[in-house]
Parts: C-alpha cells; structure tokens; sequence
C-alpha cells in the first residue's frame, strides 16, 4: 500500500485565493501593500518570494 504524497500549496497560490475572495485587484492590494503589481503577480506566480513584511 503507498501513500501519495500531496505538497502543501504554495504561498503564492493561498496569496492569490486570499485576494480573489476579497475581489481585490493585484493592484489593489500592491498599492495596500505598498509594493508593485509587477512584485505581487510575480509572489503569486512563484517567480519571487514573499518577505516577511508582504505577508
């Protein structure tokens, strides 16, 4: 019997969820973040990492 593993769901992915509960637009939340929306999509994407101040 083998178990599948699962990975937990990336930062991003929970980052944009959270977002689009709220009907934020990334440049919403980039200009409430104070980072660009560049930044923020590439967060949500896994092309960059958060800091801990994003999240």
């Amino acid at each position: 019997m083998s178990v599948a593993a699962t990975s937990p769901p990336r930062v991003g992915d929970l980052l944009r969820e959270w977002r689009q509960r709220r009907r934020l637009s990334q440049m919403d939340l980039s200009n409430e973040a104070e980072v660009s929306a560049r930044h923020l999509s590439f967060v949500e994407t896994g092309r960059s990492k958060p800091s801990r101040e994003l999240l």
